[in-house]
């Protein structure tokens, strides 16, 4: 990268950021260092002890007279502690025992001169430990530095010897606080995974003491890095300049939040796979996801959303407005164009869809077809019904306990969920009852496309259709008007959708006092009409004839219907469609499979039926059942409706005619023959 690519920050005394381009002079001008290491060299002036949490396991920018460097954190910490006049910077863990941090050159250990030490041995015990660490602090010259790596991981012999390891080396370091001849100090580095893995009484309110959160690589550190990559992995030889200066900020920018170790790791993965620099994002999508198939790039997916109004039509019925939309948000999101105005730095989801309108007309539907046309599995909607989480404490169900709470270690429910399906459907079915601590949570998914959980772990949210279903907006009225619905089926679909709409803002803008969380839906809000007559006896006709063809493949009974006797059924379902689709199922329970179950039970043979009429009478409904001779429109024919699979046919002689009835039916439930 050329001088004055980057503009350097201004830090600590050493070579310039701009010196990347590779001249190994050294410079006047400062130095540019993470705010993170700015933050350490300052401590070292004051405190005896400072205490490294966050991202402590990355490679980290340091520059020098060899140029810029990315280094591991003990390394880094050398070069830093070795400009603040210490002489050797002793490394301990509990895995290796000790060591001297080599920062790319070779030890100085003059200030372990007369101390028994056995570099490279096991590891000591606490009390040995605490004997090192005060003799090798408190008395140094040159200064010493230790580097308590994997401090989380101290263990004692029994929680009374961790707790008086801490104690000396307290007590100690206090000792000396206000000694003259402690000005050159000789300091205590803890590198932890969390920031209250030490004990509260040695870490609060301990002037000595300073505790620093390693930030993740900010946009000049990674673009750096990418720069550094490319030429490590010889990536963009035939671009130009202007183009690989583009993709160097657009490979950067993407990996807004990545470590720069997770940026070398997609750097070998774009290498495997024989990928330039300039198809780096299909590289980050490996690494993020796990698979190097891309199911939204198939051209089966292509050719099934060409045929996909069909589709849903055939599933949904009398929705061809909310049809409409949701296929134009479809084509938008398979394009790849879901946020392409807020740039290439914002990864949202692929698509988001906010299913608003009355109760049973389809929308939970909807989502599990369009679920079953992207990924051919309906198995890839994961559903959340947020009636589950009311409570404000349920949103650890979704991104996991926090540290200390039982569960913490196993996740959160959502945040695991993306990590196993990223390409998938999130069905979030009745936003609204969800407690709006909970919905603020999704401000960072439709945003950014990611989500992290309680342990520290990202999901990522860019390959998913994000869903929302709601009944915001119907039922608002007072309950002496209109039923209380605040929409009626006699509005048109304009009317609806300008009401429904209006309805949705004004509950997140003014009722929960979250309009962002409404700006972020956009436009995608997409509205349910009404069941009308013709709709609900496509649907009361749907659900009847999978009724039959359960039976007939269960069971290998053939059963018909009348067309008056299917007329009166007809009307007993769908007089009332108020309640959707969900109350015609209901009624066709009610009024058909039960008293159909209740004959098939108290039959001796499976042969085939013919229902003629259906009575219903207070709280009971009959079926009446006719001769299966009888083949015309008026009574229900058998024409076209095959046996269940398995089943052999043989005649049977009822009366002066022939029927077929199965002799190896498939299994069915056992049945107690009344006495």
């Amino acid at each position: 990268m050329s001088s004055g690519t980057t503009r350097p920050r201004v830090l600590a005394t050493g070579v310039s950021r701009s010196s990347e381009a590779g001249t190994g002079e050294r410079s006047d001008r400062p130095e540019a260092w993470p705010a993170w290491l700015e933050d350490f060299s300052a401590a070292l002036a004051y405190a005896e002890h400072v205490v490294l949490s966050g991202n402590v396991r990355d490679l980290y920018p340091s520059a020098d007279k060899n140029g810029l460097r990315f280094l591991p954190l003990v390394d880094t910490l050398g070069i830093v502690l070795r400009r603040r006049g210490v002489g050797t910077v002793l490394v301990y863990d509990p895995a290796d025992g000790f060591r001297p941090a080599r920062d790319g050159r070779p030890a100085g250990e003059e200030g372990l001169a007369g101390k028994d030490l056995d570099l490279g041995a096991k590891p000591v015990s606490l009390p040995a430990l605490a004997d090192v660490v005060l003799e090798v602090t408190g008395s140094a010259r040159p200064p010493v530095a230790l580097v308590l790596d994997y401090a989380t991981h101290l263990h004692g012999g029994s929680p009374q010897e961790l707790e008086d390891f801490f104690v000396r080396i307290d007590k100690a370091s206090r000792s000396l606080s206000g000694s003259a001849e402690t000005r050159r100090r000789s300091p205590t580095i803890w590198i932890v995974d969390h920031p209250a893995d030490l004990p509260d009484w040695f870490v609060v309110g301990n002037d000595q003491l300073r505790e620093i959160v390693v930030e993740h690589p900010a946009l000049e550190d990674r673009f750096a890095f990418a720069h550094r990559l490319m030429e490590d992995f010889g990536w963009g030889t035939s671009l130009t300049p202007a183009e690989r200066k583009q993709a160097l900020q657009q490979f950067a920018l993407e990996c807004e939040g990545e470590t720069l170790a997770a940026m070398r790791a997609i750097a070998r993965i774009a290498t495997d796979e024989g990928l330039d620099l300039g198809l780096i994002p299909d590289a980050i999508r490996i690494h993020r996801t796990g698979s190097r198939r891309n199911p939204w790039a198939s051209p089966v997916l292509f050719a099934r959303v060409k045929q996909a109004r069909t589709l849903l039509e055939a599933r949904i019925k009398g929705q061809p407005h909310a049809i409409e939309k949701t296929l134009d948000i479809l084509a938008r999101s398979i394009m790849g164009l879901s946020g392409s105005q807020s740039g290439p730095r914002h990864q949202k989801p692929r698509g988001v869809l906010f299913f608003a309108g009355p109760t049973g007309v389809g929308k939970t539907e909807l989502a599990k077809a369009v679920t079953e046309l992207l990924f051919g599995d309906e198995a890839a909607c994961q559903r959340f019904d947020m009636s589950e989480f009311m409570e404000e404490a349920s949103v650890s169900r979704l991104i996991g306990a926090p540290p200390g709470h039982p569960g913490h270690e196993r996740g959160g429910e959502l945040v695991n969920a993306a990590h196993r399906r990223p390409f998938s459907v999130f069905l979030f079915d009745e936003i609204e009852k969800a407690h709006p601590r909970i919905l603020d949570m999704f401000l960072q998914i439709l945003d950014e496309g990611r989500l992290t959980d309680a342990r520290g772990a990202t999901a990522y949210f860019a390959q998913a259709l994000i869903v929302f279903t709601s009944n915001i907006g119907v039922a608002q009225g007072a309950s002496t008007t209109n039923m209380g619905l605040s929409v009626l089926p006699s509005d048109s679909h304009d009317e609806l959708h300008a009401k429904v709409t209006a309805a949705v803002h004004d509950y997140f803008q003014t009722k929960l006092r979250r309009p962002e969380l409404v700006s972020r839906i956009g436009q995608n809000i997409v509205v349910f009409d009404f069941l009308s007559p013709a709709s609900a006896s496509l649907i009361f006709g749907a659900i009847l004839d999978r009724v039959l063809d359960t039976i007939r493949r269960r069971h290998g009974t053939r059963i018909a219907i009348g067309e008056e006797a299917r007329a009166k059924l007809r009307m007993l379902c769908i007089h009332d469609y108020f309640d959707g689709g969900r109350g015609i199922g209901n009624r066709i329970e009610t009024h058909f499979i039960n008293p159909l179950a209740r004959h098939l039970f108290e039959r001796e043979d499976l042969s085939d039926l013919r229902v003629v009429d259906v009575v219903a009478k207070r709280d009971t409904t009959t079926l009446v059942f006719g001769d299966t001779h009888q083949d015309d429109p008026g009574h229900g024919s058998f024409a076209g409706l095959a046996r269940g699979p398995g089943v052999r046919a043989v005649p049977r002689r009822i009366g002066h005619e022939e029927i077929v009835q199965p002799t190896t039916p498939a299994p069915r439930p056992f049945r107690r023959r009344p006495p």
